[in-house]
C-alpha cells in the first residue's frame, strides 16, 4: 500500500530530521491497523512551503512506543511520548528539490491527494495511480522503484 505521513514543522525539527537520519518513527493516528511493513510513504511536511520533502518505506509494524528514538527533533517532547508509532526509512530525500503543494494542486492526477483537500490527518492513503505519478514527477523511470 501507499501512504502520505505529514509532518508540522511547529511540532518537530522535520526537515533536520530527514537530513540527518537514516530514517525516524512515525506517529500513527489512523490506519494502524492497516499499515504494513514494506509500505511506501510520501513524507509531506506542512506549512507555507507544503509538500514532499522525502519517500521512505515502512520498516516496522505500527506499535506503541513509549519514548521515540528521535525525540529530541520534536519541539514539543510530551506530545510524542506514549503513541503509536510506524518506523521509516527515507528512501529519497528531496531537500533541494520537493514537490511543492503549489505545483501538486495543479496536477490533474496529484490535486486529488487527500492532504490537499483535508490536511488536518497525520496519515492519509495514496492510491497507486497517485504514486506512480509522484514518481513520473521525479522523472523516475522505474515507477515501482522510487
Amino acid at each position: 500500500m501507499y501512504w502520505l505521513f505529514q509532518a508540522n514543522p511547529k511540532y518537530s525539527r522535520i526537515l533536520d530530521g530527514i537530513r540527518e537520519l537514516k530514517g525516524m518513527h512515525w506517529l500513527v493516528t489512523r490506519y494502524a491497523d492497516q499499515i504494513a511493513v514494506g509500505d511506501r510513504v510520501l513524507i509531506w511536511v506542512a506549512g507555507k512551503e507544503a509538500g514532499i520533502y522525502a519517500l521512505a518505506e515502512v520498516t516496522q509494524s505500527t506499535h506503541f512506543v513509549e519514548q521515540p528514538p528521535d525525540l529530541n527533533y520534536w519541539l514539543l517532547p510530551m506530545r510524542a511520548m506514549g503513541r503509536f508509532y510506524a518506523p521509516v526509512r527515507f528512501t529519497h530525500k528531496l531537500l533541494n528539490c520537493p514537490l511543492l503543494k503549489a505545483r501538486l494542486r495543479y496536477d490533474p492526477i496529484l490535486s486529488n491527494l487527500q492532504v490537499l483537500r483535508a490536511p488536518h490527518s497525520t496519515n492519509f492513503k495514496v492510491s497507486h495511480h497517485e504514486w506512480q505519478q509522484v514518481c513520473q514527477c521525479l522523472n523516475s523511470d522505474k515507477d515501482d522503484e522510487c
